[in-house]
């Protein structure tokens, strides 16, 4: 297709956005390049939603009949262990089905030389397009006394060889709030510090407030609206110094846990030789997932939006078809793919869970929409008092105004990663409040909480 060694070369492919990228530019006919200086597998299988989501279960499994936590730990590891594995096994013969179709990989790290050069491992490659999908990193705070203590991330403390005792979660996000509740059930004590007034401060008030009801209520204390001082390591464990409502205070644990969020990974891939921008830390991209120089896509946990699997996956459908049709000439005027991430479902996994679709309260109202709003309790529904005590959880549903497209929900519920994608599917069919008040749910169901607020918004739709 083109005059260069590639048409297109994937840098990164071993995690979703890019190797979904690599498949889409071969379906399109490129020929295609993979470049990955690490396991194949990516964050989301080696140590990020699929280990935890196995953690979680386990304990999850544990609480009906609860053992001793030196009991339990070594299979919950085992099979964590055993679960990465089997993930990781299956893209790399994933991987290997591509290369006898023609895929070319190169183990080694990707530089650019100049916007089509780059070296890998030694080697120069010219290709006509790029996609980078290098993923990200975890964002470490300039915290005194942080890096002499030792901390863990998300991925070596769900590889310790033994569970601590007791821990010091930084973060109120979702990989922090869902490793604290499986150590607390794992039987550690746990101490959450909070920069922001509320847990997940990019949500609803409600939603952090009602997942911190939750572990309190399992013994996890919670501290927000912290400003973090210094940490120091001595024979009592690792204790934070912070300030909480103008007060020296400070916790202390055998470990901590850094859990303040991803950001993305772009050193040493010489952006600057290739003149690709690079916006507040992220790789700035438009809506064809290209970068600020034409033939340079991205996808995944490098373009710094919602670092989630669901949408790395479709930035790298678009990056890669994209992507071959800039290596065959560029598309036509009109032809470039445009990524519709209108709707992108996404989850926290405590128990309760929390989900969302579409746009919160916040975004509709900064985006200056004329909409309206209704919610219900999960309390409050009959099917409640079927379980042996009420089982909490809310959602909201938001709607425009006048014609009752639905534009967003919140759902707190024990299933709500299940719950949510019936509200996905009306909004990818630009559907309407009333017409998912319309469809007769099964009865007595927690999913009939979407029937009921649906109802009311269709009701306050026609006046």
């Amino acid at each position: 297709m083109s005059g260069y060694d590639l048409d297109v070369l994937v840098i990164g492919g071993g995690g979703s956005g890019g190797f979904t990228a690599a498949t889409t530019a071969m379906r399109s006919g490129a020929r295609v390049g993979m470049a990955e200086s690490g396991r194949l597998g990516g964050l989301c299988i080696l140590a990020g939603c699929m280990p935890s989501k196995t953690l979680l279960h386990a304990v999850a499994a544990n609480l009906a009949a609860p053992r001793p936590p030196e009991e339990l730990y070594p299979g919950v590891l085992a099979r964590k262990r055993q679960v990465v594995e089997f993930l990781a096994g299956k893209r790399v013969e994933a991987v290997r089905a591509k290369e006898m179709k023609g895929l070319k990989v190169f183990e080694g790290r990707a530089r650019f030389l100049d916007a089509h050069t780059l070296d890998i491992a030694g080697a120069r490659l010219s290709a006509g397009a790029v996609v980078i999908a290098t993923g990200s990193r975890e964002r470490v705070p300039a915290l005194p006394g942080l890096a002499e203590a030792d901390y863990l991330t998300a991925e070596t403390f769900m590889e310790a060889p033994v569970l601590p005792a007791s821990l010091i979660v930084l973060g109120g996000g979702a990989i922090a709030l869902e490793l604290a509740q499986y150590a607390r059930r794992m039987g550690a004590a746990v101490t959450i510090l909070q920069r922001g007034e509320r847990l997940l401060s990019k949500e609803a008030p409600a939603v952090g407030e009602a997942l911190a009801r939750a572990l309190r209520d399992e013994g996890v204390k919670i501290l927000t609206g912290t400003s973090l001082e210094r940490v120091e390591a001595g024979a009592e464990g690792k204790t934070v110094f912070f300030r909480r409502g103008g007060a020296a205070e400070r916790a202390t644990a055998a470990e901590i846990l850094l859990a303040q969020g991803r950001a993305p990974a772009l050193e040493g891939l010489g952006l600057e030789a290739a003149g690709v921008w690079v916006e507040r830390g992220a790789l700035a991209v438009d809506r064809a997932m290209r970068t600020s120089v034409a033939h340079i896509f991205a996808a995944g946990d490098v373009t710094g939006v919602n670092m989630v699997v669901n949408l790395a996956v479709l930035q790298g459908e678009v990056a890669g078809e994209n992507a071959a049709k800039t290596a065959a000439g560029g598309p036509r005027p009109g032809q470039a793919r445009l990524i519709d991430d209108r709707v992108l479902p996404r989850a926290v996994f405590t128990d309760p869970q929390f989900a969302r679709v579409g746009l919160s309260r916040a975004e509709c109202e900064a985006a200056g929409l004329d909409f309206m709003e209704a919610g219900q309790e999960l309390a409050d529904m009959g099917v409640s008092r079927t379980y042996p005590r009420p089982v909490p959880g809310f959602m909201t549903m938001r709607a425009a105004k006048g014609e009752g497209r639905i534009l967003g929900a919140d759902l707190v519920a024990p299933e709500a990663s299940l719950m949510i994608h019936d509200v996905a599917v009306a909004m990818k069919l630009k559907g309407t409040a009333r017409d998912l008040a319309d469809i007769p749910y099964i009865h007595p169901c927690l999913s009939e909480i979407t029937n009921l607020v649906a109802e009311k918004l269709a009701r306050l739709a026609e006046g």
